[in-house]
């Protein structure tokens, strides 16, 4: 016991050495930086910007390695299509290259946001945007205006354009379906002078607010004034408020304005980025590869028992029946948390490698990738991701099919999911790695970690939006009358409403996951795990639990704070803000200041 309890100490003492605390951070205040500290300075110099995208990185990693090397004679069509993806996507992309994609796309008849998605990717020379709809092109082009790499006036051009230069690059132009030229010019040259006039004088533009960049690989006009970051905003709105149908021919006129003497020298994406990018747009190969070759499934028994625990942590609290609800909708409650299944990876458990395979190549038979054609690759893939994903929602029959994945969000990432449909929480084994997990870790880290990660998750089947759906993940009327109707829950929920706005949900599943993680670990009950909790030291391990919690969030402190769960530093400090153990482990007294919302 004393050995363990040696171990925990040294291992947490490792984490103090790799990030120090800010020298001037109050841990009731601030506790992020307690946790975080210095994390990006270190990490100032990686290709990752937070520990989650660490563990993304460091799976892809692992995938272009695969990829890298000669595929098996036994791999299924799914997984050939995988590689021939990726190296597709590891040749030169030319100038040239991009113009044939464009030329492609704006004759099309009805341009949609897959075709958007592959013109932005080919004009911008970006990784790809796979989650381009009608609801975040505004996002979009945000997360485009923010690059900040040098800009290279040699491949690009950011003038506005003559009359005569749109008159002589229209000649040229490929038989498009629309527009009339003059009108195509009225739209033009209206939304190049707006773009121009957005900005103040600089004695008007506070420094510190000053955008000192061009984006990179810009090649539309840029403003003539000084802007600001809500400046950015502005030319964001301006370019979202287009349609995708005169978006990708006025790029295709910007790309073909480059005079002679102009460089256009072909680029190359680097390994890691055509990894993240096979990843998303072929997820269940990737997921079957390197499952393969670096399985961690027989992790699953340890995170069932913590599971366990979680849910009895959570029945507690259903059965106080604190928002005094009746015993039928009370039951309800119980029936869908006792039923509500853990599950490592997007692939069925119950199946052989031969069977897995021949499910997988079910799924993507329509698929044809062409190992020499990037853009049309990325096309195909986007169009078959988006009807497919409804499909696979839909069945009844999870522990057999493969389940849904969203690109460039749930199920191509390291992040956790919850599935509502399907009542079901899903743990990519991508998180099961350093530095989140390490096989046979203190328990206190895997807790604090894990613990959190789970709990999180299943606090979202009970939030106010998820908590009307069954056990078998179907909407109850009678359930949504009798919350809507439930004076406390709703005083509650107005509460999580005026505090956080739009993040409630993910508030609350901060909140709750951490206080479950929490008591799974300190507190006692029947439903635990055999194994020893030492009493010794116990303020020192406490500390140690919240450190680590924390550390799971550590950042680049410029990462946009705009995200359904709003800044890494506001996570942290948000869910420790009121609860009492953590106030009491680094003697913060009691916060009186803004009232606990809890809905349970």
């Amino acid at each position: 016991m004393h050995c363990k309890r040696r171990l925990v100490v040294l291992i947490v003492g490792l984490l103090l050495v790799q990030v120090k605390s800010h020298p001037q951070a109050d841990p009731c205040q601030n506790f992020y930086g307690v946790a975080c500290g210095n994390w990006s300075s270190i990490h100032a110099s990686d290709s990752y910007q937070s520990v989650l995208g660490q563990l993304d990185y460091n799976y892809q990693a692992k995938l272009a390695d695969l990829l890298d090397t000669d595929r098996g004679e036994d791999e299924p069509h799914s997984v050939q299509q995988l590689r021939y993806f990726y190296t597709a996507c590891r040749r030169p992309l030319s100038q040239d290259q991009v113009l044939r994609s464009l030329e492609q796309l704006i004759a099309l008849e009805h341009i949609q946001f897959e075709e958007m998605t592959v013109g932005l990717t080919a004009a911008f020379r970006l990784e790809v945007i796979a989650n381009i709809n009608h609801y975040n092109k505004y996002e979009i082009w945000k997360l485009l205006l923010a690059r900040q790499e040098h800009w290279d006036p040699n491949t690009t051009n950011r003038e506005s354009l003559t009359r005569d230069q749109f008159d002589e690059l229209w000649v040229r132009m490929p038989k498009i379906p629309f527009p009339e030229k003059e009108d195509f010019w009225y739209q033009v040259s209206q939304l190049e002078a707006e773009l121009t006039s957005i900005g103040s004088e600089k004695d008007e533009v506070p420094r510190d607010e000053l955008v000192t960049w061009i984006p990179s690989f810009w090649m539309l006009p840029w403003p003539n004034r000084y802007l600001t970051y809500r400046d950015l905003y502005s030319v964001a709105r301006l370019l979202a408020l287009r349609t995708p149908q005169f978006m990708l021919t006025y790029m295709y006129l910007r790309l073909k304005l480059l005079p002679e003497g102009l460089s256009k020298d072909s680029w190359l994406m680097d390994r890691d980025q055509c990894a993240e990018q096979s990843r998303q747009i072929l997820s269940h190969p990737a997921v079957w590869l390197i499952e393969q070759n670096h399985p961690r499934l027989q992790e699953e028994p340890m995170l069932l028992d913590i599971f366990e625990e979680l849910k009895q942590r959570f029945g507690q609290k259903l059965r106080a029946n604190r928002n005094n609800f009746t015993r039928r909708t009370q039951q309800f409650l119980v029936r869908k948390l006792k039923r509500m299944r853990l599950r490592l990876s997007i692939l069925p458990r119950n199946a052989s490698a031969l069977n897995m395979g021949q499910l997988i190549d079910g799924h993507y038979r329509h698929v044809h990738m062409n190992a020499s054609d990037y853009f049309g690759n990325l096309y195909i893939g986007l169009n078959h991701s988006r009807p497919q994903f409804n499909t696979l929602a839909s069945s009844r029959s999870p522990r057999s099919v493969l389940l849904p994945i969203q690109m460039h969000e749930y199920g191509t990432f390291a992040s956790p999911f919850y599935i509502t449909e399907k009542n079901m929480l899903i743990v990519p084994l991508s998180l099961l790695e350093p530095p989140l997990y390490a096989h046979d870790q203190p328990p206190i880290l895997t807790y604090s970690s894990l613990g959190f990660i789970l709990a999180h998750e299943l606090s979202h089947g009970f939030d106010s939006e998820g908590v009307t759906y069954s056990a078998d993940g179907v909407a109850s009327r009678a359930v949504y009358r009798e919350i809507g109707r439930n004076p406390r829950f709703q005083h509650e929920v107005s509460c999580l409403d005026r505090k956080f706005g739009s993040r409630r949900y993910e508030k609350f599943a901060d909140a709750s996951g951490l206080e479950l993680a929490y008591s799974a670990y300190f507190d006692t009950a029947q439903t635990d795990r055999k194994r020893h909790r030492s009493t010794d030291n116990l303020l020192s391990q406490q500390q140690q639990f919240f450190l680590n919690f924390a550390r799971f969030f550590c950042s680049d402190g410029e990462l946009s704070e705009e995200s359904d769960h709003g800044s890494d530093r506001k996570r942290v400090n948000d869910a420790v803000a009121h609860f009492k153990p953590f106030r009491e482990a680094f003697h913060c007294g009691t916060s009186h200041r803004r009232r606990h919302c809890r809905l349970f």
